[in-house]
């Protein structure tokens, strides 16, 4: 089997070879078209602007009597289908691609056309390779794909008032992903989605469990749910705030991964009088007109609290140990209560040492 280095191809070639019938979108082993419209929309905005997008593997037989060339797609047929189908003006795109919404391609103006023909598909062609080569080859593409996780799925699965919020806080609130709340690996895979969705749960409904599936049904009670019934944008980056500023001398430190924050910051919402009870129960924690005075006082007990996650257990203090046994207690709300009920004491300035 002989291979190509990677070449790079207008779409405007992809064009007329499908034209041409030069182009085979669907070879025994390929899939079918499953792509949902939101996914489609947000591979033709990321074209529209320029971004990079995944290469192609094609499979390319060349007919030395006929001289002509055909394309097999081993891997990038719902990509291709996608372009070839907005090209022909076969659908519109959603709320994924911004402020093209509702635009077909004879929507955009010239110069955009122009620059959507001429964005250039990496590719990488296998030449004359037999059905035996190219099964192989896309067998082994997909035996080490990652599997789409709950967020890529929820991405691609909805598009209304909540999904697009959701997208729109995430970028707004850069400070909180600095603080290394997830890592960059999972924002790429959209956690961070999940993470702005779950809190916008707490605010609507209060605290959960937060398996994949609440945030799932989370998205799926809002599918009609208008932006205007949401939690305010200003309500909801003050929180974000304030809680990125209690955990700004901890950047990239246990205090501030994922699990502790969400938890955090439904004390802070707690503190504000903006957290519903949900599954916690308010009665063994601070009044919230005692938390949040001085500042200085609850850092400091916020740090006693990252201090103890990394302290050995013969080191550790008794009165941390509940708050370090809740972080792997198979008991998802009883952890969560526990460590909601150490951060409302730390907001009021009280650290475990006074306990």
């Amino acid at each position: 089997m002989q291979g190509s280095a990677p070449q790079t191809f207008t779409i405007a070639e992809f064009l007329k070879w499908d034209d041409d019938k030069e182009l085979n979108l669907n070879p025994k082993f390929q899939r079918g078209p499953v792509w949902a419209s939101p996914a489609r929309s947000y591979l033709i905005d990321s074209i529209i602007r320029g971004y990079p997008i995944p290469k192609l593997l094609l499979r390319t037989n060349i007919d030395r009597d006929t001289r002509r060339t055909i394309r097999d797609v081993v891997d990038g047929q719902q990509r291709l289908r996608t372009i070839i189908d907005f090209a022909a003006g076969k659908f519109a795109l959603t709320s994924k691609a911004g402020e093209y919404r509702g635009y077909r391609y004879s929507d955009l103006e010239d110069e955009e056309k122009d620059a959507f023909l001429a964005y250039k598909l990496t590719c990488e062609q296998l030449i004359n390779a037999s059905d035996e080569d190219v099964l192989e080859v896309f067998l082994r593409i997909n035996s080490y794909a990652v599997p789409v996780n709950g967020s890529e799925l929820r991405n691609a699965r909805f598009d209304n008032a909540f999904s697009s919020y959701v997208k729109d806080l995430t970028r707004k609130i850069p400070f909180v992903w600095e603080l290394g709340v997830i890592s960059n690996r999972d924002r790429v895979r959209m956690n961070d989605h999940s993470t702005i969705a779950e809190l916008l749960g707490f605010m609507m409904r209060g605290v959960a469990e937060g398996a994949d599936s609440d945030i799932t049904e989370l998205y799926e009670s809002h599918i009609e749910t208008l932006e205007s019934e949401l939690p305010s944008e200003e309500l909801f980056i003050q929180v974000m705030q304030t809680t990125s500023d209690l955990l700004a001398d901890f950047k990239n430190e246990a205090i501030s991964t994922r699990p502790n924050f969400l938890i955090l910051a439904a004390a802070v919402m707690y503190s504000m009088g903006v957290l519903p009870e949900g599954r916690l129960a308010f009665a063994k924690v601070e009044e919230p007109g005692s938390m949040l005075n001085d500042r200085d006082l609850a850092v400091t007990a916020i740090g006693h609290l990252n201090t103890a996650i990394d302290t050995p257990a013969e080191d550790l203090d008794k009165r941390a140990l509940p708050f370090i046994e809740a972080r792997s207690s198979s008991q998802r709300m009883a952890s969560r209560q526990v460590r909601f009920e150490y951060f409302c004491r730390a907001l009021a300035g009280k650290s475990f040492y006074d306990m």
